[in-house]
């Protein structure tokens, strides 16, 4: 285990093609998301009242994407600047990148159950599951850059409380999920929240 530690620590990486990569792949996450909401079918193409009712028939679908669209964005927010803090890339980081990345990927699966059955507490837990679990890779990704890869110069500025603060991701989409089986309202409400908790980075802590 510990050689396999070691190798993972070694190689020294450019940023430039990770960072690319991953952007590559959060813009089609994004998209993905989006060819979820269809267009209503219509039986009488001039009929207001039918598409009214269509469009309603949507707003389940609207709210998963505009949810997951925030969760995603964040995500993408908070990947920006933890890159930023890197001298470079091993292949430890470039792994958990791509794990990270993987389940990211996976993201539109659970919004697009949701906004099927959103009257299902199986199909909205199943969400907030997913998130978390996105949320501890996306922990993992940032442990290993900050303890390992840190540009020197910004290590005095680090916060050393932040793992403890960023436990609070995971525990809010977790609760959102528990919410779902009492109350499915109450678990959309916990999910558009939790990600506002990190909407910008954490500011860095005054090294004076």
């Amino acid at each position: 285990m510990t050689r396999l530690l070691q190798r993972f620590g070694q190689g020294h990486l450019r940023l430039g093609r990770i960072e690319a990569f991953s952007d590559g792949v959060f813009a089609i996450i994004v998209t993905l998301l989006v060819l979820e909401l269809h267009v209503p079918e219509l039986h009488s193409a001039g009929s207001v009242a039918e598409l009214g009712e269509g469009l309603w028939h949507l707003l389940p679908k609207f709210l998963s994407w505009l949810i997951s669209f925030i969760i995603v964005c964040k995500f993408w927010l908070n990947h920006h600047h933890i890159l930023s803090l890197a001298s470079h890339a091993d292949y430890g980081m470039v792994w958990l990148n791509s794990i990270f990345l993987m389940f990211q990927s996976f993201v539109p699966f659970p919004t697009a159950l949701m906004g099927e059955y959103p009257g299902n507490p199986l199909a909205v837990s199943l969400f907030g599951v997913v998130m978390a679990f996105n949320t501890v890779l996306f922990i993992a990704l940032q442990s290993w850059i900050l303890h390992r890869l840190c540009k020197p110069e910004l290590a005095a500025a680090r916060d050393p409380h932040l793992l403890a603060k960023s436990l609070a991701g995971p525990l809010g989409y977790l609760a959102g999920a528990g919410l779902a089986w009492v109350s499915l309202p109450l678990g959309f409400i916990c999910y558009a929240l939790t990600p506002l908790l990190f909407i910008t980075p954490p500011e860095p802590r005054n090294s004076e």
